[in-house]
């Protein structure tokens, strides 16, 4: 399984970072994590007093600690930092490397100077540019879900077999064993079959091509669920063909989901155009909270158990 020690969860006191804290304290109580709960305030102008500057800060501490308060929960470590800056995505990328947290969680909210022109947010900013899984948590989440204490029951995560989808499948294992949950190992076929492997003339049935398409990646599938899997939790697995990122929205609403969970390559150029079409759809649409996990970049708290 996956050990999540550290926590970081960047809040700007907005309605949306509010529902990321709740999932991250949610998070932190299931693995026995500490919680870090980081606030990027702008610098004031350099014409500003010291006087009103000190006001300015112990106010934002005031309200930083307010929001903790407000959704804490038992036996929770939590700590609080407070940093200046007018970049708050290199901060927040600064503060996940000094304390080496396994894992970011933030809701999908907040915009910024050319950041907004180049990646539409500083969520999408934080995803280019993260070594490290974060979990997203979208501005129009179900109520209800946050009511029922931020609860996975329900999870999908996409597997294309490549090394990225293999180490988020390790994620969403652990996190379905933590919660008891129901897991969907889904596979998308995006090129139909019959173009992959065109039938020779005069036989043009179909059919047997798209059935052993599907027949043989729902056995690789069923080839990565561990023995004692379903001794912690309910694993299936599906194969369904056509767009990536509409079958996983089709299918996480028609299940209800309560997490989808995505493996991403390398944070390189090539990526950022894989990043742009199948990913961010899913995390811009998803009515669910969505993980990001990168691909060779575990953190050192982070293993998979044998």
């Amino acid at each position: 399984m996956i050990d999540i020690n550290r926590i970081l969860c960047p809040i700007d006191f907005s309605v949306f970072s509010d529902h990321a804290l709740i999932y991250a304290m949610k998070m932190a109580k299931w693995y026995g994590a500490q919680l870090r709960v980081l606030h990027v305030m702008p610098p004031l102008p350099a014409s500003s007093t010291s006087e009103l500057a000190g006001m300015s800060r112990q106010l934002t501490v005031k309200n930083l600690k307010s929001a903790i308060e407000r959704h804490r929960l038992p036996e929770v470590d939590v700590v609080a930092d407070l940093v200046e800056s007018d970049e708050p995505v290199s901060r927040i990328l600064k503060a996940a490397e000094a304390y080496d947290v396994d894992l970011i969680v933030t809701g999908s909210h907040g915009r910024s100077g050319i950041q907004r022109v180049l990646l539409g947010s500083v969520v999408e900013a934080l995803l280019h540019r993260s070594g490290r899984p974060v979990l997203t948590i979208p501005s129009h989440v179900d109520p209800d879900r946050l009511a029922a204490g931020a609860s996975f029951r329900g999870i999908i995560c996409a597997v294309d077999f490549s090394k990225a989808s293999l180490e988020a499948l390790a994620h969403a294992f652990s996190i379905a064993e933590e919660s008891d949950g129901k897991l969907t190992l889904l596979h998308v076929i995006e090129m139909p079959p019959e173009l992959e492997q065109p039938p020779e003339p005069p036989d043009y049935n179909i059919a047997p091509i798209r059935a052993e398409a599907e027949a043989e990646r729902l056995t690789r599938l069923r080839a990565l669920i561990p023995e004692h899997a379903r001794d912690y939790c309910t694993v299936q697995a599906e194969v369904l063909e056509g767009g990536a990122s509409r079958q996983i929205l089709r299918e996480a609403d028609a299940q209800h989901t309560d997490l989808i969970v995505l493996g991403v390559h390398g944070r390189n150029a090539f990526d950022l155009a894989f990043f742009g079409s199948n990913s961010k759809d899913v995390i811009r649409q998803a009515h669910c909270p969505v993980l990001v996990v990168p691909a060779g970049r575990r953190s050192r708290s982070m293993r998979v158990a044998s």
